[in-house]
């Protein structure tokens, strides 16, 4: 009798898991829309209708991407950055870069001229700012936006910051403000230099733990200064963060580190420094995912991203999380690091219960809102394929997961190809 139960059981199990399996797959062969262009200088946006009204009244729209070398996401997010700019009101662009240069620096900008072409190249990642599928947003878009009305401001979230120039800007503050550090007989010795030169001090334990001591002693004096939520506080809390990152023991420690502070400068942002926009978040499918639990990979049980961060902390701002994939393909990023790229990798060919076998084989290119159907079945968790680096943030590969969750919508490349360098 026990075996008959537990076969019974297995067998209902499976019809289960069968029945939704199935819903999944007919609701995407169903309720996907057609689009019928990525070319940034396609302004028709009817195609859109379907994306625009699933978004509805979010404040924040994340656009991820398979690899920072995808070429064909680039422009098909410089369309959707243009259409949610010029139809739905979003004024403010917030790059996976520089949480200081692009807000810091941005707001100091004499925005005239070149000077924004050549501070997009110096203080956005070269993964972009290189790569020739950007350039019409960068090097077009972006700078004449800034003589309109209602220009498309820049902003970073990435506690990855070039260092250098941020301590010299503090310094001057905080000797202005009368810091007791500033008075420290080890300050222009010890202090200072360590400020300069962030990550030379990780492999020595003393070093790295005198230069975290002094940061939280300089937290602690501006807090003294400063309310809050100011800039520079932020500032302090982002290298604290990074080296929380660089000193992490395991990958996704260390990625979820960074996501953590990335999802703090996000709400920020949002809360002080533009209460009144809607802001566009460009970074990889990684870190925009969220619900990291409902992977069957175990080795993504670390993972802490900061979509999931963002959409289980800060529940009263309307978010919308836009994952992409591609059929088939190729891609290379320019850089790993400060090294050249030269060699692309084919892309993972879908398995056959996978989201890219569902799309209708007519389109190149499509979008599916997850929304809808989570709305219909509002406890779905069956897994089911779809491709797009989430695991590893580096290259495009098929995985098992539930994906109507990890994802509010999908757009669909159908040939992945690599970036070209400007």
């Amino acid at each position: 009798m026990k075996k008959l139960s537990l076969l019974s059981a297995i067998i209902c199990l499976s019809l289960s898991v069968a029945r939704g399996q199935a819903e999944i797959e007919k609701y995407v062969k169903e309720n996907t829309a057609k689009i019928t262009a990525i070319s940034p200088d396609a302004t028709n946006y009817e195609d859109l209708a379907a994306f625009g009204n699933a978004i509805g009244n979010a404040r924040v729209v994340m656009l991820g991407e398979q690899d920072h070398g995808d070429a064909p996401a680039f422009l098909a997010k410089t369309r959707l950055i243009k259409y949610l700019h010029e139809k739905k009101g979003f004024n403010v662009l917030a790059f996976e870069s520089d949480f200081f240069a692009l807000n810091y620096g941005w707001d100091e900008l004499k925005k005239q001229g070149g000077s924004v072409d050549s501070f997009i190249k110096s203080s956005i990642y070269p993964l972009w700012t290189a790569c020739s599928a950007c350039s019409d947003l960068f090097y077009n878009y972006i700078p004449a936006s800034q003589k309109q009305d209602t220009p498309l401001q820049l902003s970073g979230i990435d506690p990855q910051m070039g260092l250098a120039y941020p301590s010299r800007v503090l310094d001057s503050l905080m000797r202005g403000w009368q810091l007791p550090v500033t008075r420290d007989t080890a300050y222009q010795s010890a202090i200072l230099p360590l400020l300069k030169s962030w990550g030379m001090q990780l492999k020595d334990t003393a070093l790295n733990g005198r230069y975290v001591r002094n940061l939280e002693r300089i937290r602690r004096e501006l807090s003294q200064q400063l309310p809050e939520k100011d800039f520079w506080l932020l500032y302090i809390d982002n290298l604290i963060a990074l080296n929380k990152s660089g000193t992490a023991k395991s990958y996704y420690e260390r990625l979820g580190a960074r996501d953590s502070q990335m999802a703090v400068n996000l709400e920020w942002l949002l809360r002080n420094k533009y209460p009144n926009e809607k802001i566009i978040v460009w970074a990889h499918n990684y870190h925009v995912s969220k619900d990291s639990y409902k992977y069957k990979d175990p080795a993504m049980d670390g993972a802490s991203t900061m979509g999931s961060i963002f959409t289980g902390s800060f529940t009263d701002i309307e978010t919308y999380i836009l994952g992409f994939t591609s059929y088939e393909g190729t891609s290379k990023r320019l850089y790993i690091g400060n090294k050249k790229v030269e060699k692309p990798y084919k892309v993972d060919k879908p398995r056959e219960y996978s989201f890219e076998n569902w799309i209708n084989r007519e389109y190149e290119f499509a979008f599916t809102d997850f929304r809808a159907f989570n709305a219909q079945w509002p406890h779905y968790r069956w897994p089911f394929y779809l491709s797009g680096a989430v695991k590893g943030n580096l290259y495009h590969k098929n995985y098992e997961a539930s994906w109507n969750n990890i994802f509010d919508g999908v757009f669909f490349i159908r040939k992945m190809y690599p970036c070209e360098e400007l």
